[in-house]
């Protein structure tokens, strides 16, 4: 009986002795493997080249108007509107639970600016969605080695006063017609885009057309609709 232990013992500690031979090389490959990443200066969007949307991906753009959007919004998202913003953040976090909603906050991907017209809250598959959005445009910069650029993400959740002013100074804003009610839709900012680590934007086309491909690839796969809006200078989002 007493001969199992020693066994198991001398197993323990021939493995103890092993690990280390096995994974420090192992780590060493990985680490070296990282190491151009680190190191490798990428270019500025400004340095390469960057085709022009094809009639093709502008078509895409137009093929699904603000009521496809309306219908899955109501069908996906909140029950009903916010009257105003009091009324959603005098119960914040019972409505956040309610209604599956996240607070929107600046990440790797994309800014929050402060918003007049609407409230920084998406429903979680809105939030998640735009994570992947994020994920997929950093690897389409990577793709031509251009360094990481986030997005503006520049209006959110609205509400019925929050529409109602923005109509007051925007013509092209729809009365009562809003998917920005029902928490599945979003607007990102057109040219506006932020260089890694840096807080102030850069105003460009280029990556507007490498953002919009990623967008079309998502629509093309069921994940969304998208409408470039040409009056208000943002790309319209609604997740599916």
């Amino acid at each position: 009986m007493s001969a199992k232990p020693k066994s198991t013992k001398k197993r323990r500690i021939a493995w103890r002795r092993v690990l280390p031979i096995v994974l420090v090389p192992l780590l060493i490959v990985l680490a070296i493997k990282k190491l151009p990443d680190a190191f490798h200066h990428r270019k500025s969007i400004d340095e390469v080249a960057v085709a022009e949307l094809s009639a093709k991906e502008v078509r895409a753009l137009r093929r699904y108007n603000n009521e496809y959007h309306l219908e899955v919004s109501r069908a996906k998202g909140l029950e009903r509107p916010f009257k105003n913003h009091k009324e959603m953040l005098d119960d914040k976090y019972g409505n956040i639970v309610r209604y599956g909603l996240r607070e929107v906050h600046d990440s790797k991907y994309y800014e929050v600016p402060h918003y007049t017209y609407s409230m920084p809250y998406l429903k979680k598959e809105a939030v998640d969605f735009l994570d992947e959005v994020g994920r997929r445009f950093f690897k389409a910069l990577k793709d031509i080695d251009v360094q990481e650029y986030r997005f503006q993400l520049s209006s959110a959740l609205r509400t019925e006063a929050d529409q109602h002013g923005l109509r007051k100074n925007n013509i092209n804003a729809t009365q009562n017609k809003t998917s920005h009610y029902f928490g599945l839709s979003f607007d990102i900012a057109q040219t506006c885009f932020y260089p890694k680590g840096e807080s102030e934007p850069v105003y460009s086309y280029r990556l507007r057309n490498l953002l919009l491909r990623t967008l079309i690839e998502m629509q093309d796969e069921g994940r969304c609709y998208v409408i470039l809006e040409t009056q208000t200078k943002c790309i319209h989002v609604t997740v599916r």
